[in-house]
């Protein structure tokens, strides 16, 4: 074997660091498109993250929202007031108790306009990874996403 038929991998120090900033940087651009998205459509980051979260999820409790956007309830209130201000969500009774509301996401042609170029973008991306590859992403992910929701919680309680 000579030198040239041996890859050094990475040490696996070096890739947990590696993705720690890859991770950062992730969110850093997710902020970002936040922010712009927001900007171009008149809304606050908050509302157009919470938007965007109805949309992908669909229709919800206020409660629900709050939860998944790491908001407290009495924050998403006015949220919610402002979304459906601009048309983007409507209220409906919730069908199992009366004393509550369900969010139903209304769309927007100008902001799904807006994101299919991304949106296509990603879905070439994910044609580079067999089945069993994004069910991996797809659960890191999630867990990623468990354990930020249950930082968050840890945060406000201390």
């Amino acid at each position: 074997m000579t030198s040239g038929d041996f890859q050094e991998r990475p040490d696996r120090d070096e890739v947990l660091a590696q993705l720690a900033v890859q991770g950062r940087l992730l969110h850093l651009a997710m902020m970002g498109l936040s922010t712009a998205a927001a900007s171009r459509f008149g809304l606050q980051v908050i509302d157009q993250q919470c938007a965007g979260l109805l949309n992908q999820t669909g229709p919800m409790s206020v409660g629900r929202l709050a939860e998944m956007a790491g908001l407290t309830p009495s924050s998403v209130t006015g949220v919610v007031d402002r979304l459906e201000r601009g048309g983007l969500l409507r209220r409906e009774p919730d069908p199992r108790d009366r004393r509550k509301v369900i969010l139903v996401p209304l769309r927007s042609a100008e902001i799904e306009e807006a994101f299919r170029p991304l949106a296509q973008q990603f879905q070439a991306m994910y044609a580079r990874y067999d089945d069993r590859e994004l069910a991996l992403l797809n659960d890191c992910l999630r867990q990623m996403t468990d354990h930020l929701r249950a930082h968050i919680t840890t945060l406000r309680t201390q």
